[in-house]
């Protein structure tokens, strides 16, 4: 199974770097993933270019946007939500994760479903780890693995 998890927007703090990299190896274990930074190397490049980027580069995917709006769950239920995502054949999924001002209405649109991670408002690089991790973690729980204890 694919797992891709796509963002905009550089990443600045190191933290931030070294924790997706640790958790990008960690579930390279248990599915083929990739995690991908879409950023404006042009200052002329606004949140609609960017937003165009994500699209293209999960369009064969089941398309997954972080949105304040989106369902709420455990991470049982996201774990099964994976499982039957899976079992099912499906070849992949990306998880988008938008910039510090979130999702364009249209963008929001041609998302397969919406997920929130917290009622809280997260920055959005906190957000790409906390994904990560719930990402590992129902990966774990599926596995058996000790882990998610």
């Amino acid at each position: 199974m694919q797992v891709r998890v796509l963002w905009i927007g550089k990443t600045r703090l190191p933290g931030v770097a070294t924790l997706a990299e640790e958790y990008g190896k960690r579930l390279g274990r248990f599915c083929d993933f990739q995690a991908e930074e879409v950023h404006s190397k042009r200052k002329s490049r606004g949140g609609a270019d960017l937003e165009a980027a994500l699209l293209a580069r999960s369009e064969s995917c089941y398309r997954v946007a972080l949105d304040p709006a989106g369902s709420r769950w455990t991470s049982e239920e996201f774990a099964r939500f994976l499982r039957e995502f899976r079992d099912r054949g499906q070849q992949g999924v990306a998880f988008c994760v938008g910039g510090a001002e979130g999702f364009s209405d249209q963008f929001r649109q041609k998302a397969d479903m919406l997920l929130s991670l917290s009622p809280m408002t997260l920055p959005h690089e906190l957000a790409r780890i906390v994904l990560l991790e719930q990402i590992y973690r129902a990966f774990t729980l599926l596995a058996h693995h000790p882990y998610p204890r």
